[in-house]
Parts: C-alpha cells; sequence; structure tokens
C-alpha cells in the first residue's frame, strides 16, 4: 500500500533538548574556531573584485590604556551585494609602535600619538587614522562593566556552571552577573576571600581556574592574554575595587554590521559591539560580549564576533553585554547547481512572501497536492476529521475551477469547526475536571464553542477571558483566575497564551536570553494582584462546586529582589497609569488586545498558522524571543496585520491561509527542497493528534466511541476535557491539560501506539464488529472491487491504485474466510502512514 508520507515533524520534546543543549553550548567558551582562508591565493578568491571598501569605524580614538577597538572591513561589489573582509584582508599601522593590531583587526593602544592603519584588499587601500590620547592617566578596570563582562563572556556565571541557585562546589554567583553586588561580595568576602588575592593576583582562584592552570571542573574558561583574562587579572592587581554607586548603566548597544545577507565565497562575518553608557559615554565591548547563535548547525560564532557558516541557511545571532541584548539576523545564500525558480502562481499574499524567501534561499516548492491529498488534508486541519466517502467523491468530481476554495468556505462555517477549535483552545487554556470540575469543564467547552460558531474575534474572547467575574459555572470564562489563581502565574499564563512570550525565566532573575527583567516579570503580575476567588455561597466546598471570581480594592506585587512595590506594566513598553478603582485587567485587555499591539497579533496568528500547516513561523510556537527568530519575518508581520485590519476575524485567517498554494503544497519533497523543514516549500507531514485518529477509525469502520457519560454519538474532538481516561487517547499523546503550552500534545511515535494499532482493543473490536462497514458491504452483496473502493474511499478519500488493488483483491480471493480476508484488509489500511498522518 502506498504511502504519501515523507518526513515527520520533529518532537517538541527533542525541540527542548536541543535548545538545553544550545543554552549550555552558548554558556562555554567555543572549542571550534572559524577560519577563513589563510593561503593568498584563497583569500584573493573572497575578496574578488571589490568596487569599493568600507571600513568602520572610519577613524579611531582610544582613550586610556584600557580602550579597544573592533575595526570591521566589508567589500561593496558591482551587483549591490556586500562581503565581509576583515578576516581576509592585509592590514599593517604606519607609524609602528602607537598602536597594537591584533589578530581580526582589533586594536589596542600603545602609547599616546597619532597612526594609520592601512587596509589593503586586492590592491585597492583604505586608511583609517588612530588617535591615542590618556595612556599617561590611570585606567582602573570596572568591577561591573569589565569583571562581571568577563565572567559571562566565560560563562562562569551561567546556569551549568556557578550561576546554578545552589552554586557549584561551594561558590555562587549571580546568573549572568544580574546582583553585581551579591557577586562582589562572594568573590572578595565569602570564606575569607580564598578566591581572591590582591597581593599575589596571579596566585587568586578565580584566575588560575578561569585560565585552567589548576584543576577545574569547568575547564578553561579564557586565555590568560585574553581580554576577559587581562580584566581578571587586572582587577585582581588593582585591589579588588568595586564601583562607585554613581556608575552610569548601559543604555544601548550599537552592533555592527547589523543585518546582512551575505553570499558565496563570503561565508563570515565580524561583528563589532559597542556600548553606549547614561553619561553620554561609549567604548568598544566586542571581546568583552557574549554571542550565540540561534542555529549552530547553520552558523558558529567565536568569542571574539567572528561568525562562520557551514551552510546556506539564517541564523540571529544574540549578542549580550551584562544585561543588554541585541539580536542580529544574517543569511548566507549559496548557489545551487541547476536552480531554476519555476515561478508557481499566487493565490494571496502567503504565496507572495513565502516563495520570496524559497527564491533567496534557492529553493524550489513541491507541486499542488492532488486532489485527493487535498481534500482529506481540509478536512483534517479545518474541522477535525476525514471526510466520508460521499464527501470525498463528490469533490474529486467536481470540475469547477475554484472547488477548493468553494470547500473551504463551506468547511469554516460548519458545527465541526466549532468544536474543533474550542478543543485546541481549551487544550491550553488548561481546562480540566481536575481543575474546574466537570460542569467547568462542560461550561467552558460550551462558550468556547459557542463563539467560534458565531466567529466572534478573538480580541473580544481575550478581552472576556480577561476581564471575566463572578461565579464560575455561569460565567466559564472565570474559570481562567480558578485554574491559575497567583499573580505570578496569571502573569506567565496570559503572556505566553496571549502574547506569544515566556517570562518564567525572569521570575527569579532577569532573562537570561531574552530582554525581560524582573521589573518586567513582577510588572506583569502587578495586573493580577487585586483578583480574588471565593467559594460560590451557600454551595459545596470548591473542590466540588463553583468558585466567585471579583475584584478586591487592595493588593500588589512586590519586586523580590529590591523589595520594590511594582505598578501594572506592559511588557516592552512600560509602566502602566491604572485610574484609582478601575480594574487594572481591564486596562491590560484593551492594551493586550489592541490592533496597534503586534505580540496578540502575532502570536494568534502564528498559533493558527501552526495548527495549519503543523510548524509555527516561530517555532515552537508560543516562544517569541531574539534568540529563537521567526523563519519568515514579512510573512508573520503580513499575516498580523491583516488579522488584525480584519477585526481578528479567525475564519478569515484560517481561509486566507488554506486558500494560499502554500497550503496546498504537495508534501512529496524535490532535489531543491529534501532538506528543508523550515520555509514551508512543501507540506509538513505529521501524525494525526489522539482524537482526530480515535475519529478516524471509528469513522472508517462506522462504529462510533462510547465515551461514559457523554450522549451516543459523542466524537473525540468533541470531549470537554482529558480526563475521560481512554487507552487510546493517552497512547496518542491526548493532553493532561496541566500546561499552558503546546508542547503538552506530543506526536512523538512510541511502542504503546503500536500496540494499539497492532493488537490494541479499540483497532481490533471496530474492524471485527459485525455491524461495523465491511459488515453492511458484505450484507449487502457487494462485489470484491466495489467494496475494496469503499473501503479506500473511506479510509483515504481516494479509490485504491492498480497495484494496491491487484495485492489486495489477490489477498480476499486466497481465503476461504472472505470476513476474515477483509478484516486483514481494514486492518492494514489502518496502518498505512497515509491512514495515521496528515500529509
Amino acid at each position: 500500500m502506498q504511502s504519501a508520507m515523507t518526513h515527520v515533524t520533529p518532537s517538541v520534546c527533542a525541540r527542548k533538548v536541543g535548545f538545553f543543549l544550545a543554552l549550555f553550548a552558548a554558556a562555554a567558551p567555543a572549542t571550534g574556531v572559524a577560519a577563513p582562508p589563510s593561503e593568498a591565493d584563497e583569500r584573493k578568491v573572497v575578496i574578488g573584485q571589490p568596487a569599493g571598501v568600507e571600513v568602520v569605524p572610519q577613524a579611531v580614538t582610544l582613550r586610556g590604556a584600557r580602550d579597544a577597538r573592533q575595526l570591521v572591513v566589508t567589500g561593496k561589489y558591482a551587483d549591490g551585494s556586500a562581503r565581509d573582509l576583515t578576516a581576509v584582508v592585509e592590514a599593517r599601522v604606519e607609524p609602528a609602535g602607537v598602536v597594537d593590531l591584533q589578530d581580526g583587526l582589533y586594536l589596542r593602544p600603545v602609547k599616546n600619538g597619532t597612526a594609520t592603519v592601512v587596509v589593503t584588499a586586492n590592491g585597492g587601500v583604505t586608511r583609517v587614522p588612530v588617535t591615542v590620547t590618556g595612556m599617561d592617566k590611570p585606567s582602573p578596570v570596572s568591577f561591573r562593566r569589565d569583571l562581571i563582562a568577563a565572567m559571562n563572556v566565560g560563562g562562569c556565571n551561567a546556569g551549568a556552571c556557578h550561576g546554578t541557585p545552589s552554586g557549584k562546589n561551594g561558590f555562587k554567583l549571580s546568573l549572568r552577573g544580574f546582583d553585581p553586588a551579591a557577586d562582589f561580595l562572594q568573590l572578595t568576602r565569602e570564606q575569607f576571600g580564598r578566591r581572591t588575592d590582591k597581593h599575589d593576583p596571579e596566585a587568586s582562584l578565580l584566575f588560575l581556574k578561569g585560565i585552567g592552570r589548576v584543576p577545574h571542573e569547568g575547564g578553561q574558561r579564557f586565555g590568560a592574554t585574553s581580554v576577559p583574562g587581562e580584566m581578571t587579572l587586572a582587577w585582581l592587581a588593582e585591589g579588588l575595587r568595586d564601583d562607585a554607586p554613581t556608575l552610569p548603566p548601559v543604555k544601548r548597544l550599537d552592533v555592527a554590521p547589523g543585518a546582512r545577507i551575505l553570499k558565496t565565497p563570503a561565508r563570515w562575518q565580524q561583528l563589532s559591539v559597542v556600548a553606549n553608557f547614561a553619561d553620554n559615554t561609549s567604548r568598544d565591548v566586542t571581546r568583552l560580549t557574549v554571542f550565540s547563535s540561534s542555529d549552530p548547525s547553520i552558523a558558529d560564532v567565536t568569542p571574539g564576533g567572528l561568525v562562520e557558516f557551514k551552510r546556506a541557511g539564517e541564523i540571529a545571532v544574540l549578542v549580550r553585554y551584562l544585561e543588554e541584548m541585541v539580536s542580529v539576523r544574517l543569511t548566507y545564500l549559496e548557489p545551487r547547481d541547476g536552480f531554476a525558480w519555476p515561478n508557481p502562481p499566487e493565490t494571496n499574499f502567503v504565496d507572495t512572501l513565502v516563495f520570496a524567501k524559497l527564491k533567496q534561499m534557492s529553493i524550489t516548492p513541491s507541486g499542488l497536492s492532488e486532489d485527493h491529498e487535498f481534500v482529506r488534508r481540509a478536512y483534517l486541519d479545518c474541522i477535525g476529521r476525514m471526510p466520508t466517502a460521499d464527501e470525498a467523491k463528490a469533490f474529486l468530481a467536481d470540475k469547477a475551477a475554484k472547488k477548493r476554495e468553494t470547500l473551504i468556505d463551506a468547511l469554516v462555517d460548519t458545527p465541526e469547526f466549532a468544536d474543533f477549535w474550542a478543543l485546541k483552545w481549551a487544550d491550553v487554556l488548561r481546562s480540566s475536571r481536575k481543575t474546574i470540575q466537570v460542569k467547568g469543564s462542560y461550561g467552558m467547552q460550551a462558550w468556547l464553542r459557542g463563539h467560534f460558531l458565531k466567529n466572534t474575534p478573538m480580541d473580544k474572547i481575550v478581552q472576556e477571558i480577561i476581564t471575566s467575574n463572578g461565579n464560575s459555572y455561569a460565567n466559564p470564562p472565570a474559570n481562567y483566575y480558578r485554574i491559575a489563581k497567583d499573580p505570578t502565574a496569571l502573569a506567565e499564563t496570559t503572556a505566553q497564551l496571549f502574547l506569544g512570550v515566556r517570562m518564567q525565566c525572569a521570575k527569579c532573575h532577569n532573562h537570561p536570553f531574552e530582554r525581560w527583567s524582573q521589573d518586567d516579570y513582577y510588572g506583569m503580575a502587578a495586573w493580577f494582584a487585586r483578583v480574588r476567588t471565593k467559594p460560590e455561597p451557600g454551595g459545596p466546598k470548591p473542590q466540588g462546586g463553583a468558585e466567585v471570581v471579583f475584584t478586591a480594592r487592595d493588593g500588589e506585587v512586590n519586586q523580590p529582589r529590591t523589595g520594590k512595590q511594582m505598578k501594572p506594566r506592559y511588557i516592552g513598553t512600560g509602566d502602566a497609569d491604572v485610574k484609582p478603582g478601575e480594574d487594572r485587567r481591564a486596562v491590560l485587555a484593551a492594551w493586550l488586545t489592541a490592533p496597534e499591539n503586534a505580540f496578540f497579533s502575532k502570536s494568534v496568528a502564528n498559533r493558527v498558522w501552526f495548527h495549519l500547516m503543523g510548524k509555527g513561523i516561530v517555532d515552537p510556537v508560543d516562544d517569541f524571543r531574539e534568540s529563537n527568530p521567526s523563519c519568515n519575518d514579512e510573512l508573520l508581520d503580513a499575516l498580523a496585520k491583516d488579522f488584525a485590519k480584519n477585526k481578528f476575524d479567525m475564519k478569515r485567517l484560517v481561509k486566507t491561509v488554506m486558500k494560499s498554494r502554500t497550503y496546498q503544497l504537495s508534501a512529496q519533497p524535490n532535489d531543491f527542497n529534501r532538506d528543508d523543514n523550515k520555509y514551508f516549500s512543501h507540506t509538513v507531514t505529521k501524525l494525526l493528534t489522539a482524537e482526530q485518529l480515535l475519529d478516524a477509525i471509528c469513522d472508517f469502520t462506522a462504529v462510533p466511541e462510547k465515551f461514559a457519560g457523554l450522549p451516543a454519538g459523542t466524537r473525540a474532538t468533541q470531549l470537554p476535557d482529558g480526563e475521560v481516561n481512554h487507552p487510546f487517547l493517552k497512547a496518542f499523546g491526548q493532553p493532561a491539560r496541566e500546561l499552558a503550552c503546546e508542547c503538552e500534545r506530543e506526536s512523538d511515535g512510541n511502542l504503546a501506539q503500536a500496540l494499539q494499532l497492532i493488537n490494541g482493543p479499540t483497532v481490533n473490536e471496530k474492524v471485527r464488529n459485525p455491524n461495523n462497514r465491511l459488515g453492511r458491504l458484505l450484507a449487502a452483496k457487494k462485489t470484491d472491487a466495489e467494496i475494496l473502493t469503499d473501503l479506500y474511499f473511506a479510509a483515504l478519500g481516494r479509490a485504491p491504485f492498480d497495484d494496491e488493488k491487484q495485492i489486495a483483491l489477490d489477498h480476499v480471493a486466497k481465503r476461504e474466510d472472505k470476513r476474515k480476508a477483509w478484516e486483514d484488509v481494514a486492518w492494514a489500511l489502518i496502518n498505512t502512514r497515509e491512514f495515521l498522518f496528515r500529509h
């Protein structure tokens, strides 16, 4: 039997592990060094024939012995492209002795004076004047700007090292240096100051372990002559001084060259980082900055900020100096032999933007899916079930040019659309009898279903949830405050569900890989500080009855590290002004769902895209951050703007995506997109969800499942919660609804699933039921060919191919017991990948 499966979406579990490993790798110094060509001939190839060469900065002033400057050399070419030439040009200093030109065109001062850096690129010469001043004045090392930054670069205060809450081997630092005052005490006072020795700096454990001269579980963290090593030793030698309380904080990082598209052979890009401080001063901090790649399989970054691409692709380089972060998007393109853009037709803006990205990346989209593939995919993605045999036959027989658009319009207006999308949102809203009782989960499902049936705008649905009050049974959205009662839990859930932001890391410390601070976290929690719940008056205890949600007159949230009472805060914007007596949640709901709030529109649009396409534009779908960039910024922006412009019409958004050619592409890859699992060049193949698969088996066999306490004919996609304790559903990943995350619904294959399909009671009882579809066909005296065709249309939405027909009919003809022979065929159809997967 043929299968349309081509690949399986990587598991959420694998993404979690991969993300953990990426974080761990980012904490450690790079072991591999990007290696630009060293031979003169190879360098000439990389340089080529630039129309011009630009060096940034064009002039350099170094002030004091600790100052430095990273030069970045860019070649500009006649075709409009740019190449980073920093690592391949020839450079010298005239006269010698004023500045030291180190590897990678990194400038350090030697003595007061002026000089010129002469950069030569295949005969072209560019001159950079350099002025050195202040070498006769003290240049003390800053504990907070230099030493903390040095430990960041070494990963000493990372979560896998001494930055863990309990520390390592009795030595504890604040994570990523977010609490330098505590770190200063740890380094200079804890254990009688045994880690730092100002009288013999080179004997300090801080220095010896960092450079690997004494045994250290973390190994060498930086070189003795590196900038982090230099700063560490100098701070020790200068007497372990802390900074004055008036030290101006960092206000902004400038990263050169910023976003850039590189083309072969320019697979390297040097970055430079300048920190701007609150007193309007600035300095180069490139060698005191932590760089990390969003996808090390595509490109790595050295501690000095040199990016090396291993293959064509896109990455975001997260640039972090102290608590300031900037993300730089870099793209590297390579020509592919035989690639020619096929100019596929475009249905709407989705195709325009997806195809523009594919063309840029030299990826050819697959062809259009066959009608039988599309009809099955559309039913499963839109309303959660397979088409019936009659529905599939009618669609295949339809000769109208726009029959796909007509089908999509019809599907979104069915009651099943409301059932299916209510199920999706009930999952992440955690509607479960464990927390809100059976009556609460029934009410929540009915409330969601009613809104999707009426096509209530998504902003109105979310506003109703956020501002809900009253009896949780009479007003189902009030259950939101019964599921999570603590202000911090509500802040985390609200940010993740409706803004696509995971703020959990900022609860105990500033987020190490995102811009969110503890102030942002507790400012978000402050919105919910006055929400209260109480048992329903006269009702049973909360464990068995409803609760009443109300707003109290008082209640605040304090930031635990500073003790500061937090005002409600718009994340990414700043504190909000809420009038006395005004329900804070109403102000939050208005801001959260405002058309101009890109967080909301992007988050919901991306979630809908994920459910229809099998993978988010930002993936994981609820993890928007600089270090997890979208695969197509223009597409996400356009979807979000269109969604907001059309008053957050969910059905319209679903139709926009489904009517695109991108959605309707085949799952079969071609030679130019076989390795693409990011840019939607072909349809993602994924295992049916637990509910879809159970319903599909029921529909195919024509034997409905019976759920205790629910009316006959209830489908799995109509279940009010996940606590029906059905072994088949649990084996195939039905979520327990304990997390506000799509990741809770696992899609990995496992042994329990195989046993359910091969010999499980659910499949066997339905296949062997004498009154099932097969029994009715046999009772109606259908011919073998008619039975086979009916089974194929019921299972796969198509007629059998010739080879499948021959194999099946031969099998039936050889068996004396025709019923058992046909049961074999039915069981085989259920176990084909074409049945089990959405493709």
